[in-house]
């Protein structure tokens, strides 16, 4: 295992790292100042992440990624006990389950209520919703006129699956889930997935075309590197509570990498679930930008 020490340097994280050697597992250290290890020790670390300070966001999610595991002793002062926490637990989240603002509120009303509440919440998983797949805000591909015809634009290859689940899909697997599941009746909450079906824009491309008899020309708006880019100039230039302005960029990016495909989905959908994809289209409210 690849085990990160957060607070290598303080009197405890010597011996988690020596430990941890000693049984033949890579050790990663995190910490301000890597001349206060002993030089035999940093030497067999597999890689030391320096940080300005505890919050330092570029040096946290180098130090957790990749981990297999995050063993944090960092000194008992306040600050280092709660923000310093809580940013190296955000870093874990962001790298493991994809580095969005949206998820933020998310995140902090579930430890909320784990902290606060004997009443255990129910989560669901959808995905995209389906109604939203073909928008142009935040969809899988979106279509625009062009001189010579229809033109279906996306990120990428246009293979990327994304899960989509449609509204009423997820209305009935919800119902059934809090009227029948035995552990959600007994109130041990828990996380679900569910989708209606998988699709790529080459999957809507081929449904679009056996439906209309017409082809589509399609056209890619760029790969990950370029989405990346795109990305972080959007975040660095936009306020933070118009995040929806820049989602589409970050949902291509997490599906072209995998960080938004579910494990082991419950299958809610009818067949036919991306032909049905033309007929139930939303736009999502400009407001959100």
């Amino acid at each position: 295992m690849l085990i990160l020490v957060a607070g290598v340097t303080g009197y405890l994280g010597k011996h988690l790292a020596q430990v941890g050697l000693e049984k033949g597992h890579q050790v990663r250290g995190f910490g301000r100042s890597p001349n206060k290890l002993p030089a035999e020790l940093l030497g067999k670390l597999e890689s030391f992440v320096q940080c300005e300070w505890y919050d330092d966001r570029a040096a946290l999610y180098r130090a957790v990624t990749g981990a297999d595991a995050v063993i944090c002793c960092y000194t008992s002062h306040a600050d280092a006990v709660l923000e310093a926490q809580i940013s190296l637990l955000r870093a874990v989240d962001r790298i493991r389950y994809g580095d969005f603002e949206h998820y933020d509120a998310h995140i902090s009303f579930r430890r909320h209520a784990e902290l606060t509440s004997p009443v255990r919440p129910v989560y669901v998983f959808t995905g995209l919703a389906g109604e939203f797949c073909l928008s142009d805000l935040l969809g899988i591909a979106h279509f625009e006129d062009g001189a010579d015809g229809k033109v279906l634009k996306y990120w990428g290859d246009g293979n990327a699956k994304w899960d989509f689940t449609y509204f009423e899909d997820t209305a009935r697997f919800s119902i059934d889930l809090v009227t029948t599941n035995k552990s959600v009746l007994a109130g041990e909450g828990g996380l679900f997935n569910v989708r209606s079906a998988e699709a790529s824009a080459m999957d809507i491309r081929k449904a679009y075309e056996k439906r209309s008899g017409e082809k589509l020309k399609l056209q890619s708006l760029g790969g990950v590197q370029e989405l990346k880019t795109v990305l972080k100039n959007a975040r660095a230039s936009t306020d933070p509570r118009l995040y929806f302005a820049f989602a589409n960029y970050y949902s291509q990016l997490a599906n072209t990498l995998g960080t938004w495909k579910m494990d082991n989905p419950k299958e809610a959908g009818a067949p036919g679930a991306i032909e049905r994809l033309f007929d139930n289209k939303i736009e999502i409210p400009k407001v959100y930008t």
